[in-house]
């Protein structure tokens, strides 16, 4: 029998255990799935599908993992070959398969090899970096935001090398404010193991503008980020999930708690309907990262200031479906100086 080299059994968490422990456990890994068990013995999985389609649904994280899981998973014996199981894998379009004896209890993982998983992908990447930073204050005064250096890297290096690591090789970095330090540290990005191209800003166009300089090669997906915004993001997962849900336009989105200071009343008219003390709510916030089917870049009108903001209700008032990725890994943007300090502590980069 031939299964990974990685150890499986990190993988493995209690039926008691909750969604966060869950989350945490895949972000730990790296496996990309987790095996849920009882007495050693497998009662469901937890993918990273599962568990945005939970965030989506509006389950806390403090729910038991029980909630998402699923309990019919995909398995096979323990003597079934790899390349049976692979096989398998490739049929159903999934990654991983879990070992069992034929009372459930977990032998071991196959996982497709990592190396043929990590497949170059043709997508354009674009990467807007043009902006002043000027709430960064002095330490954007000789410094474009993105080349701030955290983790003895700057913050577009990471951003590329993300990206790198999940296939993603054709880059174009849009540039205005003091472009010249990020062509001269980037090149065409060989260096870095990437193809880059440059579209620079004659004036600033916004975080969608400049959209409308870029020609789409045959790949009908572009993805958008900020060149402010760090994340452990898995961008082939962000593209997949694009994809299963036929979207022409996919937001990557954080959610945010904030809690009232009073108590809030609910009415109808003169009529209390319902009072709840000092509640909390939940809302979704703009992660900087997106997905566009390129036949929406028409809508960007040339040398015209346009936020994505806009072009996405542009995009949804053309009735063009538009969709929320939720993210729930590790995610910062880089608006004050006090969010360098956050992310040395967030990121282990």
């Amino acid at each position: 029998m031939k299964t990974n080299k990685y150890n499986w059994k990190s993988s493995i968490i209690s039926s008691d255990n909750l969604i966060k422990d869950a989350i945490k456990n895949l972000n730990e890994t790296n496996l990309q799935i987790v095996l849920v068990a009882k007495k050693n013995k497998l009662i469901g999985t937890v993918t990273d599908g599962d568990v945005r389609r939970a965030l989506l649904k509006g389950l806390p994280l403090s729910e038991k993992v029980s909630k998402i899981m699923k309990k019919n998973s995909i398995t096979v014996g323990n003597n079934t070959s790899y390349r049976t199981a692979k096989e398998l894998m490739r049929s159903k379009s999934i990654l991983q398969i879990p070992i069992v004896s034929k009372d459930k209890k977990i032998l071991g993982l196959h996982i497709w090899n990592k190396r043929i998983s990590v497949q170059k992908k043709n997508n354009q990447v674009i990467i807007m970096a043009g902006g002043f930073g000027r709430r960064m204050r002095y330490k954007t005064s000789f410094t474009p935001k993105p080349m701030i250096v955290l983790h003895g890297k700057p913050i577009l290096e990471h951003i590329i090398n993300n990206l790198k690591n999940s296939g993603f090789t054709n880059l174009i970095i849009t540039t205005h404010y003091l472009e010249h330090k990020i062509i001269k540290y980037f090149g065409d990005g060989k260096n870095f193991g990437v193809n880059i191209k440059y579209i620079k800003e004659k004036k600033p166009l916004g975080t969608a503008g400049s959209l409308s300089k870029i020609f789409p090669n045959k790949s009908n997906k572009i993805m958008v980020t900020n060149g402010d915004v760090i994340s452990n993001i898995n961008y082939s997962e962000f593209l997949n999930y694009h994809n299963k849900n036929n979207a022409a336009a996919t937001m990557a989105v954080r959610e945010i708690k904030s809690k009232h200071t009073f108590g809030v009343v609910a009415s109808q008219g003169l009529k209390i309907t319902n009072i709840e003390e000092k509640p909390i709510t939940k809302t979704y916030i703009n992660a900087g990262i997106y997905i566009l089917n390129k036949n929406l870049i028409k809508l960007v009108k040339k040398n015209t200031f346009l936020s994505m903001t806009d072009l996405f209700n542009k995009i949804i008032s053309k009735k063009n479906k538009a969709i929320l990725f939720p993210l729930y890994e590790s995610w910062q943007d880089f608006a004050k100086p006090k969010d360098l300090k956050v992310s040395k502590r967030k990121f282990k980069l």
